[in-house]
């Protein structure tokens, strides 16, 4: 018999109910109980099923973070390698730039320079 049964059955017989009444009362609270528990058992949760469930939950939100984890190192690796491709074609864009602007200058400078030698030829 647990504790708040044994409390029950003193309870009542402190106020006068004869001890069989209330042995009678104290058995059938604690039928009632177990049936009420049997016909919610399906959906009642206990401590273990939380700690089970618990356990679960955190062997699943260990799983997705790995999962991220390795996504996201493969990200960063193909945006690492997409930048260095990006980085290494404005590179040949900005030399070949410079070789334009060159090659302009010194055609400007070449028209230039033969204006001026035939505008010196015919003064």
């Amino acid at each position: 018999m647990g504790s708040f049964n044994v409390a029950l059955l003193e309870a009542l017989l402190s106020v006068g109910v004869a001890p069989e009444r209330a042995r009678a009362v104290v058995d059938l609270f604690d039928r009632s109980v177990d049936e009420r528990y049997g016909l919610h058992a399906q959906v009642l949760a206990t401590r273990r099923d939380v700690a089970e469930l618990e356990v679960r939950l955190a062997r699943e939100i260990s799983g997705v973070q790995a999962g991220v984890t390795r996504e996201v190192a493969g990200l960063r690796a193909e945006l690492t390698r997409e930048v260095a491709g990006l980085r290494a074609e404005l590179t040949r864009e900005i030399a070949g730039t410079k070789v334009e602007l060159v090659r302009w200058g010194l055609a400007a400078l070449t028209a230039q320079t033969a204006l001026l030698l035939g505008a010196m030829k015919l003064l």
